[in-house]
């Protein structure tokens, strides 16, 4: 029985009041148009593709930064002409054309510890919903850029609407303290069909909350879904929502070995489980391992002979289709565009294990193209691994030395963004790509080391 109707109706009624308050009136919720990357992955499937874009072939201008004096930073989202970027000590609430906005600077828990932000639209707010997951439990703030102030303390609640663990909801922040765990990126909320669906690290349980209020639709608890010979419980690891099919997929493990779950959007009824262990495949640890796009799912594990193996799904019923194995030290991430999936790890190599791009096709597997950044970035401990972005025909690599721009159809590298930072010996190295290329409009989004740029590609 889902509890918590009560709190449900105080974050009604406390954000009714936000509204008048915080003048959200006058303010119309942010389109949802072509435009936006409202979420970990730009859509629910997180395929990071944004088409009808054309980035140029000369590396582009530097159309406005903003220094930190850390970085830390957290994945940008983008809603109408707003960019949201969360780093070590703060919020960027910005202008998309011009970076100019407000620096909220955080004393306390909010946006600490966290995986990445999304947007929503609401019902009862113009202004929409700012999502920040704590791990077990999400929290809905004020979107509006014009309300946020400079400094920011506690887990914000003079800027919470709601709070929600897919059980129950409430309006302080308290409740939040009591629910916050580690937050994996993948994990992110996903904003699909008028519900933000969630991953809940603790419980491992999937929810579907209201935006307007985080008053939960449906709950699922993944151990529900575990085999009848596993005595163990599910680790999840995150979520993708197949907008084609209507499935949510859920990725976790059984001890090392990846499990998947599809579930009905609509209701959260249980449609399909994938076992791996009957194939041996072993579980993948980074991060951005599992997309979903048109009604098929791509997910990363890992064979017994250490190499990458990727796996086609059916979103419907859970059928396997193609997999291709690809000789690679690691896996960073995943993007994917209307012919061909796009594999970005690392491959062994003496003293250092340099990035490497695979396109497959998508109807077979096959490989298109190949690319290695021999002489350019290599996958060191030191570096945050960022998965690629497809924008138009080309493709957004991030690495140690910035932001690497490649054609889709051949491989052929096009440019690469470069910016120098001083070192604490007096030197200077080059800033790495620390976020996803994040596009919107004419605006490549990237964080880099003690920096936020704005790239015009106009």
């Amino acid at each position: 029985m889902v509890t918590g109707t009560h709190s449900s109706r105080r974050a009604v009624l406390g954000g009714i009041g936000t509204l008048f308050v915080g003048g959200c009136l006058g303010r119309a919720n942010p389109s949802s148009g072509a435009n936006d990357w409202r979420m970990y992955g730009r859509d629910p499937g997180r395929t990071r593709y944004v088409s009808g874009v054309e980035v140029p072939e000369d590396e582009p201008e530097i159309a406005w930064e903003r220094s930190v004096g850390a970085s830390g930073w957290r994945p940008p989202i983008v809603a109408g002409e707003t960019v949201y970027c969360q780093y070590a000590n703060g919020l960027f609430v910005l202008d998309l054309a011009t970076g100019e906005g407000t620096l909220a600077r955080t004393t306390g828990a909010f946006g600490r510890g966290t995986g990445p932000m999304a947007f929503a639209s609401t019902e009862i707010y113009r202004d929409g919903v700012l999502v920040v997951p704590y791990g077990e439990a999400i929290a809905g703030y004020a979107a509006a850029p014009e309300g946020w102030p400079d400094e920011v303390s506690g887990f914000g609640d003079e800027l919470l609407r709601w709070w929600s663990d897919g059980e129950r909801v409430g309006t302080d922040g308290a409740g939040i303290a009591s629910r916050s765990v580690e937050s994996r990126s993948l994990a992110s909320p996903v904003v699909a069909d008028g519900t933000l669906v969630t991953v809940h690290s603790f419980s491992d349980s999937v929810s579907a909350v209201r935006p307007d209020d985080g008053n939960p639709r449906w709950r699922y608890p993944l151990e529900d879904a575990i085999p009848d010979d596993w005595d163990y419980g599910l680790f999840s690891i995150g979520h993708v929502v197949d907008e084609t099919t209507g499935t949510v997929v859920v990725k976790g493990r059984l001890f090392g070995t990846p499990y998947l779950v599809g579930l009905d959007l609509a209701d959260g009824d249980l449609e399909w489980t994938v076992d791996e262990r009957e194939t041996g495949a072993e579980f993948n640890e980074r991060e951005d391992s599992l997309l979903a796009r048109e009604g098929v799912v791509y997910t990363v594990g890992q064979t017994e002979d250490r190499d990458r193996r990727i796996l086609e799904i059916d979103a419907e019923t859970g059928e396997r289709g193609w997999d291709r194995a690809l000789d690679r030290s690691d896996h960073i991430g995943l993007a994917v565009d209307d012919r061909t999936l796009y594999h970005v790890g690392t491959v062994a190599r003496d003293g250092s294990d340099p990035l490497t791009v695979t396109a497959l096709d998508l109807d077979d597997g096959s490989v298109r193209w190949e690319a290695i950044f021999d002489g350019g970035s290599v996958a060191t401990p030191s570096i945050s691994l960022q998965p690629p972005t497809v924008a138009g025909d080309s493709l957004l690599v991030p690495g140690d030395d910035g932001l690497h721009a490649l054609d889709c159809e051949t491989g052929d590298l096009l440019w690469t963004f470069t910016e120098m930072v001083g070192t604490s010996g007096g030197s200077e190295t080059e800033r790495e790509a620390l976020t996803p290329a994040v596009v919107a409009n004419d605006r490549i989004i990237l964080g880099t080391t003690l920096a936020l740029y704005g790239l015009d590609i106009s």
